[in-house]
């Protein structure tokens, strides 16, 4: 069995915490060093959990569930403690109460990061193993499906919003009628996302309370295959039999196991930690 903590992905939005008590988050390590560093109100509680434990600041992460966690260079995670009121972040916003899916996604683009394709959901754990999803909210996917139909990652911030890029399509003129009505923070946010991906950010949905992710023990390749797995591949090999069962029509077009996204301006970011979530579908490899 895996532990707690494998199964726990290590998933969040990165928040910086200095001495000064000031918490920031950043778009990514270069333009944080070109002036997109946004502070956070409302963090005092945030500030003081860290600092309790790292008086020189440091960086973590906090996830969908308010938790604060430090990953440590032994690849261990401390789970550093709760907040219960998540902050704000000035000039963006975080938490709007009036977008529709398909509308642009001007907010913090940060979070727990998950990957679907078909039928499968996962996510990448601390030893960059899949970890796929038990179950998936059929809402969830449909909504993922309209914007995304070939597949590809996505984003569930802290205050539960999912976000995701996604290449060019029709969108809603209400969105068309959005980037006029930006602050020049917000312009400056999703140009941002455009020049490093060539891809927009867009909101999807925003998760129900009910929508409870649970993953699976991620595959281990070293050991024999288990009675499911033997069973799942004698079906399958009972298609190649010599007739006793009817083949399976070709579809016109096959989905591919991946839609391309050029993740490489956030791994960087991640790089300085070594966990490299940003993974598309193809890059983790089927399993």
């Amino acid at each position: 069995m895996s532990s707690e903590e494998d199964l726990d992905c290590y998933l969040g939005m990165r928040l910086t915490v200095a001495m000064d008590r000031t918490v920031s988050w950043q778009p990514n390590r270069f333009a944080g060093n070109h002036g997109a560093r946004f502070n956070l109100s409302n963090a005092g509680r945030i500030a003081e959990i860290v600092l309790a434990k790292y008086p020189k600041g440091a960086t973590v992460k906090l996830n969908r569930h308010g938790k604060l966690v430090k990953f440590n260079k032994d690849r261990t995670i401390i789970e550093l403690g709760n907040i219960d009121n998540l902050p704000t972040i000035d000039k963006l916003e975080v938490n709007p109460v009036n977008l529709s899916p398909g509308m642009i996604w001007s907010g913090p683009f940060d979070g727990d990061t998950h990957h679907f394709c078909d039928n499968r959901f996962w996510a990448v754990n601390i030893k960059r193993r899949r970890c796929h999803w038990k179950s998936v909210p059929n809402e969830l996917k449909s909504a993922l499906e309209r914007f995304k139909p070939l597949g590809g990652s996505f984003i569930i911030t802290p205050w539960k919003h999912v976000i995701a890029l996604i290449q060019p399509i029709p969108l809603p003129e209400e969105a068309q009628a959005q980037w006029k009505a930006f602050t020049k923070e917000e312009k400056r946010l999703v140009q941002i996302k455009q020049k490093s991906v060539e891809m927009l950010p867009i909101y999807i949905c925003k998760m129900n309370d009910d929508w409870e992710i649970e993953l699976d023990e991620p595959v281990d390749y070293s050991k024999p295959l288990s009675k499911q797995e033997i069973g799942d591949m004698l079906d399958f090999l009972k298609q190649f039999s010599d007739g006793s069962k009817s083949k399976p029509e070709a579809k016109e077009e096959e989905k591919p196991d991946d839609v391309e996204e050029d993740w490489s301006d956030d791994e960087e970011f991640f790089d300085e930690e070594g966990l490299d979530i940003l993974y598309t579908p193809s890059e983790v490899g089927g399993e």
